[in-house]
C-alpha cells in the first residue's frame, strides 16, 4: 500500500484473458525513480511482456535519477536500464546470521567516538535525515521516513547535538536502512542494530543489504561470522551518492 501510494505513474499490471501475469511498481523518492519490483508469470517471459511492463512504468519519469535493484540473473531489465544510459554501478550484499554475543558486540561498538542516541522522529528530524539521505542515498525519502518511523525501531545518533547518522531496525531482524555522516560511523551504529534486535524485539538472528561499496560493514559483518546469502546490483544513472556510508532496507525500498 505504501509502494502504491507513492509510485510516480501508478501500479502496472499485465493480463491474460483477465487474469493478471505480470506487475511493475515503480517507487518516487524525492529526486529519484525507482523500479521496485517486475514480476512475470514464467510461462510468459520471453515475450517481451517484461519490457512492455518497465517502458509504461517509466513513460513519465521525468527528469530525476533513475535506479532499481536488480538481479544478476535478470538479463532482460539489466538491458532494458542500458538502453537507458543507467548502468549497473554497485553490488548490493545481502549478509545475515546469528547474533554474536555482547562481548562481541561492545567491541565492535568501541572507537573514539561517543555518540547519543535518541528515537527518531520523522518530522523533528527531517532536515537531518534529508541531508544524509542525499549525501548516501541519492535523493531525500520524507514519505519513506513516516513509514519505517511507523513498524520499525528508529534511532538517531548525534555528537555534541549534530546528528551523524540514523538506522532502523525491524521486528524480523531487518537492521536498516542505516546512514552515516563518515564511514567510520558505520559499524558502531551496526553494533547498536544488532543490540537493538536482540533486546527490543528478542532476536537472534539479523539480516541487511549492504553496497559492496560498504567495505567496513562487510568486514565488520564477516569478522563476527555472518554470512553472504546473495548479491543484487544497484543501478543508477547518477553517480552522486556515497553508498561507502548507507544500509538498504529491502529491495521495493532500498
Amino acid at each position: 500500500m505504501h509502494l502504491a501510494s507513492v509510485a510516480p505513474n501508478g501500479t502496472w499490471i499485465a493480463r491474460d484473458d483477465g487474469t493478471v501475469i505480470g506487475i511493475a511498481i515503480a517507487h518516487a523518492l524525492q529526486d529519484e525513480w525507482y523500479l521496485s519490483d517486475l514480476f512475470l508469470e514464467p510461462s510468459f517471459r520471453g515475450q517481451g511482456l517484461g519490457l512492455r511492463l518497465l517502458a509504461e512504468a517509466a513513460r513519465d519519469a521525468g527528469d530525476v535519477t533513475r535506479s532499481g535493484l536488480l538481479e544478476p540473473a535478470e538479463l532482460g531489465a539489466i538491458a532494458f536500464f542500458a538502453r537507458r544510459r543507467v548502468p549497473a554501478r554497485i553490488p548490493v550484499l545481502t549478509i545475515a546470521g546469528n547474533i554474536p554475543k555482547e562481548e562481541r558486540l561492545a567491541a565492535l561498538a568501541a572507537g573514539a567516538h561517543r555518540f547519543q542516541t535518541e528515537p527518531l522522529e520523522p518530522l523533528r528530524h527531517r532536515y537531518a535525515l534529508d541531508a544524509l539521505d542525499r549525501e548516501t542515498r541519492g535523493s531525500a525519502r520524507h514519505d519513506d521516513h513516516l513509514y519505517f518511523a511507523l513498524n520499525a525501531s528508529g534511532s538517531v545518533f548525534s555528537i555534541n547535538g549534530e546528528v551523524v547518522g540514523y538506522a532502523y531496525v525491524w521486528p524480523d531482524g531487518t537492521i536498516g536502512p542505516l546512514a552515516a555522516a563518515s564511514p567510520s560511523y558505520v559499524v558502531p551504529f551496526f553494533a547498536f542494530g544488532m543490540v537493538t534486535v536482540a533486546r527490543t524485539h528478542a532476536g537472534s538472528w539479523c539480516r541487511l543489504l549492504v553496497p559492496a561499496i560498504n567495505a567496513r560493514l562487510v568486514y565488520a559483518a564477516c569478522d563476527v561470522e555472518l554470512k553472504i546469502e546473495g548479491v543484487s546490483l544497484f543501478a543508477s544513472d547518477s553517480d552522486m551518492a556515497d553508498m561507502s556510508r548507507y544500509v538498504g532496507y529491502h529491495r521495493l525500498l532500498f
